[in-house]
């Protein structure tokens, strides 16, 4: 199990995500623009990944590629994706790397 954020004390587990968790967190990082590094950052994933999710959103419409900023930005249909996300998880709650950051640390 690995952990994040902070000492030992305050210290959370990162599970496995699923799919549609880290397409989450990339068009939340990516609304207004980002860069491949600070998306990698802030949506705990590798390059490697970051290349593959970031093509398939681009290939689907989620995100646009500015080439001569080096950022990528969430659409309208990505907007509207996350929203219909947040809708859904409302109705379905689940518990998520969201509920885990504001809950105290749990042992495993």
């Amino acid at each position: 199990m690995i952990f994040i954020n902070g000492s030992p004390s305050t210290m959370q587990p990162m599970y496995k995500r699923q799919k549609n968790e880290i397409i989450r967190d990339i068009l939340t990082v990516c609304n207004g623009g980002a860069i491949i590094s600070n998306i990698m950052c802030k949506s705990y994933i590798t390059y490697n990944q970051a290349k593959s999710y970031l093509g398939e959103l681009i290939q689907s419409g989620l995100i646009e590629d500015d080439r001569l900023d080096r950022k990528f930005r969430t659409t309208q249909k990505g907007i509207e994706y996350l929203a219909s996300l947040e809708r859904m998880s409302e109705l379905l709650p689940l518990e998520t790397k969201r509920l885990l950051k504001s809950s105290p640390a749990t042992a495993f």
